[in-house]
């Protein structure tokens, strides 16, 4: 039997893609750093990880490498950790295991209730205008272009929420965001209004931008079902997104003219097989992510070509766009150049058409886009 070098199988193992499989992350510090709750001992960031190494802060404090992170996870030892991460033969008579993805479990339904009660009461706080403390995430949201029907669609709420690693102590004004399951709330993020540097408990100094409730599971979820209404997907746009208020901004861009959106939440989600399932039953499918590289790993899990995904120029998001007044037109090109036939680019062209007829209408730039598309097909509106 070949000997394994432990040093090949570390190297060969980005721990950051190995870890997402188990825990949601997100960005800690830098570009190369991510955080989230433990896979052991859960809190809210207490695990922390790079491409090489990985520790939790309470239960594993020292430095680990990939084939000490499935040893430590799973309590394998070394020689079946090693076969798990390279999908090798065990060197011993035992049976090797294949590592599978964590499925989601059940979550219990007094979480569930505490959840949805959380969700609800941040909701109604929200639009309660006689609330006065609720007044910055109204002033929040209109900042960033998003209008009050969407703040229902997506049910979004307004609370003072813990910041990490602070017991509760210490609080900041926050938008609620839950997620769902199956119609139920699986989890819900606290977006605050603004970074907050500050010391935890332990003395840290930390910056946090989002925190999630405990508990919360996003795993396997794709973000933004709840608002997506009536579309039938065979003659829909589905934009693959990230990040809760880009699925947002697009779906608020979008009304009247067949568009849904869904977000994988943070930059290392990945999609479900469910996922991909539902995305293939849409006419045009487009994926934007903010990296290059996350877009075309999607594409790639997808099917589809490198030519049908979005990059964002200058670096601006979908919310960008949308505070800009830009976002309805830059999605209308897009779609004209990722439809797969002259009968997908005519039933865009009349579903612009039907939207610029409604009581809202179309912005200027999405007029233009729409005469822009009936002149090449050689349609006159």
């Amino acid at each position: 039997m070949q000997r394994i070098d432990t040093k090949t199988v570390n190297q060969s193992v980005d721990l950051r893609e190995l870890a997402a499989r188990f825990t949601e992350l997100t960005r800690a510090s830098g570009q190369k750093e991510l955080c989230g709750p433990c896979p052991k001992c859960g809190g809210d960031d207490r695990f922390h990880c790079q491409a090489t190494f990985w520790f939790c802060r309470k239960c594993h404090p020292e430095h680990g490498s990939a084939v000490e992170f499935i040893m430590w996870k799973d309590n394998k030892g070394f020689k079946e950790a090693a076969a798990i991460l390279t999908n090798a033969p065990m060197p011993t008579t035992q049976a090797r295991r294949a590592p599978t993805p964590k499925r989601p479990t059940e979550q219990p339904q007094d979480w569930q209730r505490s959840a949805e009660t959380i969700a609800k009461t941040a909701h109604a706080r929200l639009f309660d205008d006689a609330n006065q403390e609720a007044e910055q995430g109204r002033a929040y949201l209109d900042s960033r272009g998003l209008e009050p029907h969407t703040w229902q669609a997506f049910k979004l709420g307004f609370a003072l929420a813990a910041l990490p690693g602070t017991e509760g102590k210490q609080r900041a004004p926050a938008i609620v965001i839950p997620w769902y399951r199956g119609g139920k709330v699986c989890a819900v993020r606290y977006r605050f209004l603004q970074a907050h540097e500050y010391t935890d408990s332990d003395g840290k100094q930390r910056k946090e931008k989002q925190t999630a409730l405990s508990g919360s599971s996003f795993a396997g979820v794709l973000y933004g079902g709840q608002a997506m209404g009536e579309n039938i997907p065979e003659k829909s746009t589905l934009i693959i997104c990230e990040g809760e208020l880009n699925n947002a901004s697009i779906w608020q861009a979008g009304q009247g003219t067949r568009v849904n959106a869904l977000s994988i939440g943070s930059e290392s989600a990945t999609i479900s097989p469910n996922g991909i399932a539902h995305a293939a039953r849409y006419a045009t499918l487009i994926p934007w992510l903010d990296r290059a590289e996350r877009t075309l790993a999607v594409m790639k899990a997808l099917g589809l070509d490198e030519g049908r995904g979005i990059q964002s120029k200058d670096g601006k998001d979908a919310n960008d766009l949308l505070q800009a007044g830009k976002l309805g037109s830059f999605l209308a090109g897009h779609r004209f150049n990722a439809a797969k036939d002259r009968e997908q680019q005519e039933r865009l062209l009349w579903d612009l058409w039907d939207a610029a007829q409604s009581w809202s209408g179309v912005d200027e730039d999405t007029s233009r886009v729409m005469r822009h598309i009936a002149k090449t097909l050689g349609i006159v509106l």
